[in-house]
């Protein structure tokens, strides 16, 4: 009687018993099971739901045959794993669950032996037509082959599916409700161009794809084939050789955003030869109103964005490099191929390149001529020099008048060498003569070595001067819309 007063036994019970669905972990029951100890009305409760006892990790033979029948006619989510972290599932436990794989609805298979590729060879291939999420990962040196078409290749209700170190038959058919593809670890010649744009074709609702180290290094299928994706928000590519050999083939839809990944060796980074030849792809991009650019020992990345999508590009150098700011006048050239007539927004990391004796001649300057509507410079660590004497109109022959829309400039400073005090007054001084002063300038400094006396003297031309004393200066991890790639791993 006592137990009927509870303030835990006043909640409807139909409220009680979907509780486990917003806190139970799918591939851990020891939660769920307490539960069921509680007190015997919580333990008819809780065992009558059939969805809550789905969750089969094949461990156990008793506990698989209880959970195979207390799910009734639920979808089945099925976890198979052979990892340390993990306890191993026992072939004769598994087998208990072969007469139900009709009512799969989630598989996701996990190892290093054989076992798990003779399983999927022997016992996946009937229809499963309530699956929704595929996941398979051989962690092995060479990826294992599925020799059978998975589920007789009919995955209509399929709307996940992250392959890693799998061999397959590409493309299935009926893949029309699928939205996420994770395909990695497969060596460059077991895939081809064709087999991903025809898989592609039989899954028309992609809207994540994610390609690592699953890339085929040259193109078989027709110069002119291109397969749109109209659905699709993200396109991640880590891989190598150079990227456009996948991208000329695909139509890349408005509001999507393109993620290129890879690693070189020297300074001769690849970015500058592939980005324009990428760019035709990108219809979306074509008023580019944000540009990120960050550079240094560890490598570089390059974001570009636009109201209706995205370029996302970072690589890694892997041997030593001895020449920065060749790579950096390099990567801003490749720049002006692409449209930065409306660019609003520049932030640029670790620029460390001396201007040439003649300001038109320096990259930097014939990038900001191009930017007719840049409001925003953010400049990270950077020697400013280049920068300031670009935007100074008395510095050039013609006397021309860079980025005249210009409103804001934050300069993020740690040592006095890159700070250019004299030469920012004269600018300022300039550009307002002209009917081009900035209306904002902030000064961050991770020491106190910025004259304060020559600070208040850029009052007298920017209505906005902000000077202050700060450690933090933004680096690679914090340039905006930086890509991150948790949500990938914690699927697998």
């Amino acid at each position: 009687m006592k137990n009927t007063f509870a303030s835990i036994n006043r909640i409807p019970r139909e409220v009680l018993s979907i509780i486990p669905d917003y806190w139970a972990d799918e591939e851990s029951d020891e939660d769920l099971i307490t539960l069921t100890h509680v007190c015997r009305g919580w333990r008819e409760l809780f065992t009558s739901r059939p969805s809550l006892w789905a969750h089969l990790d094949c461990t156990n033979i008793d506990k698989t045959r209880v959970y195979i029948e207390r799910s009734k006619t639920s979808p089945l989510k099925i976890y198979l794993r052979e990892e340390e972290e993990y306890p191993p599932f026992l072939n004769d436990a598994f087998l208990l669950t072969v007469p139900h794989l009709s009512r799969l609805g989630s598989l996701s298979l996990s190892g290093s032996s054989d076992n798990l590729a003779e399983l999927t060879n022997k016992h996946f291939y009937s229809p499963a037509p309530f699956l929704e999420k595929l996941r398979i990962r051989f962690t092995t040196v060479n990826p294992h082959t599925i020799k059978t078409v998975i589920f007789d290749g009919n995955l209509s209700s399929l709307r996940e599916l992250r392959l890693s170190g799998v061999l397959t038959s590409l493309p299935w058919k009926h893949l029309s409700n699928l939205t996420t593809f994770d395909f990695r670890q497969v060596p460059c010649n077991k895939i081809s161009v064709t087999q991903l744009l025809d898989f592609f074709e039989h899954a028309p609702l992609l809207s994540k794809i994610k390609l690592w180290d699953a890339f085929p290094n040259a193109s078989n299928a027709p110069p002119g084939r291109v397969v749109p994706l109209p659905h699709l928000k993200e396109l991640n590519i880590i891989a190598q050789p150079a990227h456009p050999i996948l991208l000329k083939h695909l139509s890349i839809p408005t509001g999507a955003l393109l993620v290129l990944e890879f690693d070189f060796d020297s300074e001769k980074s690849p970015i500058p030869d592939y980005l324009p030849k990428t760019f035709k792809n990108l219809n979306n991009l074509s008023h580019i109103t944000s540009i990120n650019l960050h550079c240094d020992k560890l490598g570089m990345s390059l974001r570009l964005d636009d109201p209706s999508g995205g370029l996302f590009v970072y690589g890694y150098w892997t041997g030593a490099v001895t020449s920065l700011p060749v790579v950096y006048r390099r990567v801003l050239r490749s720049l002006n191929h692409f449209d930065i007539s409306v660019t609003n927004r520049l932030a640029i990391t670790e620029y460390g390149t001396s201007p040439p004796p003649k300001t038109e001649q320096s990259p930097v300057y014939q990038t900001l001529l191009l930017m007719k509507a840049l409001r925003t410079l953010v400049l990270s660590d950077c020697l400013n020099l280049p920068f300031v004497s670009a935007l100074n109109p008395n510095r050039t022959r013609s006397g021309t008048v860079v980025c005249p829309e210009l409103e804001e400039l934050v300069l993020y400073i740690k040592t006095k060498e890159r700070f250019c005090i004299n030469e920012l007054l004269g600018m300022v001084k300039e550009r307002s003569s002209r009917g081009a002063e900035l209306s904002t300038i902030t000064i961050v400094s991770s020491q106190e070595f910025v004259p304060a006396k020559e600070v208040l003297k850029l009052r007298e031309y920017v209505s906005l001067v902000e000077y202050r004393l700060d450690d933090i200066v933004p680096g690679w991890d914090a340039i905006p819309g930086d890509v991150d790639d948790t949500d990938y791993e914690s699927d697998w």
